[in-house]
């Protein structure tokens, strides 16, 4: 199953409380950090890897589970998969098991990168929508949509966003997004997606488990 794990890493920006996380980071992720030259960028690269501690101690997880991380504004994100399904009682999930995931800090819709690099028939259905403010919804889901899916073949942004394409139903309709196409090697089937709604942020998660847990689990620093 995958978990997916959420942070406001605003204390963060405080000295004292930084210095306190700061500490319990590996040497590497110490001076990834460091390199940031704002608090803000020190805050979010700090947080995300203490939310994926986090997530290890409470799940007892190894070091070599698959596992993602993402942040946006003010919120740090992880995804892991523990290696079981929750469906009919644990069993082990067959085959390596890949997750990305992405949070997006809502904004303006850029009309331009819709257009330029989704697929066609995803800018036409943001296109097609009356309502500016859905219009702008529907895009930044596609966009974390398609960054968890990329992010979870492990291609990144070496995958063109135009080389596959999603189906999302409206907000109302409750239906998980499926792919509709994709290039090969990926099997379209095989690829699984849970969003989740933060009012001025989105977010989503992709992976090879079809179980992903549909709650977000919050920590705070």
């Amino acid at each position: 199953m995958v978990y997916t794990w959420i942070g406001d890493v605003r204390p963060l920006l405080q000295g004292s409380c930084y210095t306190k996380y700061w500490r319990q980071l590996p040497e590497h992720r110490r001076e990834k950090a460091d390199r940031y030259r704002f608090p803000m960028g020190r805050a979010l690269s700090a947080g995300v890897w203490i939310l994926w501690q986090q997530a290890r101690r409470a799940l007892d997880l190894p070091p070599d589970t698959p596992f993602n991380l993402s942040h946006s504004g003010y919120y740090a994100l992880c995804a892991a998969a523990d290696g079981t399904h929750r469906m009919d009682g644990p069993v082990r999930s067959e085959g390596p098991i890949q997750v990305g995931c992405d949070v997006e800090q809502i904004t303006a819709y850029r009309d331009g990168i819709a257009r330029r690099f989704f697929c066609p028939r995803e800018y036409a259905h943001i296109q097609a929508q009356k309502d500016p403010d859905v219009q702008r919804q529907l895009f930044f889901r596609y966009w974390v949509l398609k960054e968890s899916f990329m992010k979870a073949t492990r291609q990144g942004m070496a995958m063109g966003l135009d080389s596959f394409c999603l189906d999302v139903a409206d907000a109302a309709d409750g239906a998980d997004p499926v792919l509709h196409s994709c290039p090969g090697p990926y099997e379209r089937g095989s690829y699984h997606f849970r969003e989740f709604d933060l009012g001025s942020y989105r977010a989503a998660v992709c992976s090879t488990d079809p179980t992903i847990a549909p709650l977000l689990h919050w920590i705070t620093f």
